[in-house]
């Protein structure tokens, strides 16, 4: 993540749990004897239904959590890591390998193990076996993938990888490659959703390389277009979540904002529409409002989950930081469908952030350009600045006040003013009775 962007939090590490939880080595005290005969089991050389019988073992471990077993079995000195990566390699045994795979995809949610399948070659063999039409398993190897790039130095080793298109024959960054595959899903292998690849593509989008490569130009590919339609898929709020955190994350780069809400990618629909519900909005407020927004049907739902609403509001509201796009906005009638939206929000943290766009569309007089590029003052020391005024003006009345006077004096004085006070009292009074006279 670069410096100058905060984009979302990484999204928290999936787990696959285990069809049968293994209860050998679990339910007692963990014996190294034990360990090391099963490690043997693992290897390629052992029987197929012994190996079997061992993976369906390490799979319970990997996803025993909480009570220090996990890490005795697999933080030792024993290469389990590289041993289950052989298994999930090895196609002559599918069930075996998907077993492996779902045991990877649990211990990549520690750090530790995270970064021993990156030194095993795991990136490229999850890229090489999601590619693959045939695989019989892809949804572990993209979940794995998944919670590997939530890593930056993973995500960078991902975003290096190329890939040759199989129909084009074309070199490609094998993220575009993803992405084409993420987009036919089950066209592409009937074996899988690929729901999953959407959170590979939040990671990468949070830092500036993954986000220039979902933003190419047409010339290089219609990558971000592509998954734009996914903001309103309605069979998975994990596609969904994905590829909104993604155009958030996009959103943060202002120089793309006028390409971004061009016709070329036509974003702002695709923000609005999941937020917009079945209101009728009269003519002054639809017109010039976008075709997609006017003349919703009856039934229409708002996006159900609170957090992906949240992120959308927040898109919108990166994306009013530049000019050109709050001129949009207000040209597009974007407001509307945010009145409405507030309206009916049931969440307040969610009714905040609509808030704060509004806020921004209402109050927008300022005419400046990019509004992250205003250089705010430093609040403390305009703080101090104020108090050593004061104190300097105090210390200055000070030393020029007259001295006290007399009793006699300040007698005098408050007559006086009280003289004063009362023809001044008396001239509105006179002033107004004439009128009334008049």
């Amino acid at each position: 993540t670069t410096t100058t962007t905060t984009t979302n939090p990484t999204p928290p590490a999936l787990v696959l749990l285990p069809a049968r939880q293994a209860t050998i080595i679990v339910q007692r005290h963990v014996d190294m004897g034990e360990i090391q005969e099963l490690f043997d089991f693992l290897s390629l050389d052992a029987r197929a239904d012994v190996r079997g019988t061992a993976m369906e073992v390490v799979l319970g471990l990997t996803a025993a959590e909480g009570d220090g077993t996990r890490d005795a079995v697999f933080g030792g000195k024993l290469p389990f890591v590289d041993a289950i990566v052989q298994i999930a390699g090895d196609k002559r045994h599918p069930a075996v390998a998907r077993d492996a795979w779902g045991a990877l995809v649990n211990l990549s949610s520690a750090a530790e193990f995270a970064n021993q399948m990156m030194d095993a070659g795991v990136v490229s063999r999850c890229v090489q076996g999601i590619a693959e039409p045939d695989t019989p398993h892809p949804d572990p190897l993209c979940m794995l993938l998944a919670n590997l790039t939530r890593s930056d130095t993973v995500a960078q080793q991902l975003l290096d990888l190329r890939s040759v298109h199989p129909e084009t024959g074309r070199d490609e960054p094998a993220i575009h490659r993803l992405v084409d595959i993420f987009c036919r899903h089950s066209a592409f292998n009937s074996n899988g959703n690929f729901h999953h690849l959407a959170s590979v593509f939040f990671n990468i989008s949070q830092c500036e390389q993954g986000r220039r490569m979902l933003m190419v130009k047409a010339g290089d590919g219609c990558i971000l277009q592509r998954l734009l339609p996914f903001t309103q898929y309605e069979d998975s709020v994990i596609r969904r979540g994905g590829v909104i955190g993604a155009l958030k994350n996009c959103c943060f780069d202002s120089a793309q904002h006028e390409w971004l809400l061009s016709d070329e990618v036509d974003l702002l629909p695709h923000l609005l529409l999941p937020l917009a519900g079945p209101e009728e909005l009269d003519d002054d407020d639809m017109d010039g409002m976008p075709d997609d927004l006017q003349y919703l049907p009856p039934d229409k739902v708002r996006e159900p989950d609170a957090d992906l609403r949240k992120l959308l509001l927040e898109a919108l509201l990166q994306l009013c930081a530049t000019k050109h796009a709050r001129d949009m906005f207000q040209a597009k009638k974007v407001y509307p469908i945010l009145r409405e939206h507030h309206k009916w929000e049931p969440e307040e943290d969610v009714q905040d952030a609509c808030e704060n766009v509004v806020s921004v569309l209402i109050a927008d007089e300022s005419g400046i350009p990019d509004l992250r590029k205003v250089e705010l003052p430093d609040l403390d020391a305009v703080r101090e600045a104020e108090a050593a005024a004061a104190a300097a003006t105090a210390a200055a009345a000070t030393a020029d006040a007259p001295p006290p006077a007399s009793e006699a004096e300040t007698s005098s004085a408050d007559a006086e003013a009280n003289g004063s006070s009362a023809d001044a009292d008396a001239s509105p009074a006179a002033a107004a009775a004439a009128a009334s006279l008049d």
